[in-house]
């Protein structure tokens, strides 16, 4: 009966240490995994960081729509929603001048110069503002678009986001 209990107790160190090593290991590539998420991460917000910086007219365009669709969508009746925008202009930069005026006893000359910086790329100029495209005008195409109630409350939520008259809304049922 001695003889029993010691080989219960022996199998039941053993696999108490077999229980262990596999929770070290789990432990340890859970470790290497959150390492392995950080310089990932960091390395995406780097690209997104500087695709931020020269983001385009489509995709400044295509990210508007796609979270007007979300709202829009989320409005009681709504239902399935498509929606285009369109934009007055492209992204407007303003940048920085250095102005020198010489005054004759005749004419005054004015002369503007960019401010330019050496950067990583070669020279460039100071960037004051950058103004994005205002919307011009919007459409959306959805299920309940022939009802009057969600027609208005899908105008005044798009006037009211992006500051423009009703008239330049169109809010219509999608084809069956």
């Amino acid at each position: 009966m001695v003889s029993k209990i010691k080989e219960t107790v022996k199998k039941a160190i053993l696999s108490d240490s077999k229980k262990i090593k596999i929770i070290v290991a789990v432990g340890l590539i859970g470790i290497v995994l959150i390492f392995a998420s950080d310089l990932l991460s960091n390395s995406q917000d780097k690209q997104t960081q500087s695709s931020d910086e020269s983001i385009s007219y489509e995709q400044y365009t295509d990210q508007l729509e796609d979270k007007l669709m979300q709202i829009i969508s989320s409005i009681d009746g709504v239902g399935e929603c498509q929606v285009m925008i369109t934009l007055e202009n492209t992204t407007e930069s303003v940048y920085a001048t250095d102005v020198e005026v010489k005054n004759d006893d005749t004419s005054t000359n004015q002369k503007d110069e960019y401010v330019i910086y050496d950067s990583e790329n070669g020279e460039t100029p100071v960037l004051i503002k950058e103004y994005l495209p205002k919307v011009q005008g919007v459409t959306v195409v959805c299920t309940g678009g022939e009802n009057i109630a969600v027609k208005e409350r899908i105008i005044e939520s798009v006037t009211s986001l992006f500051n423009i008259p009703a008239n330049r809304v169109s809010v219509s049922k999608i084809k069956n």
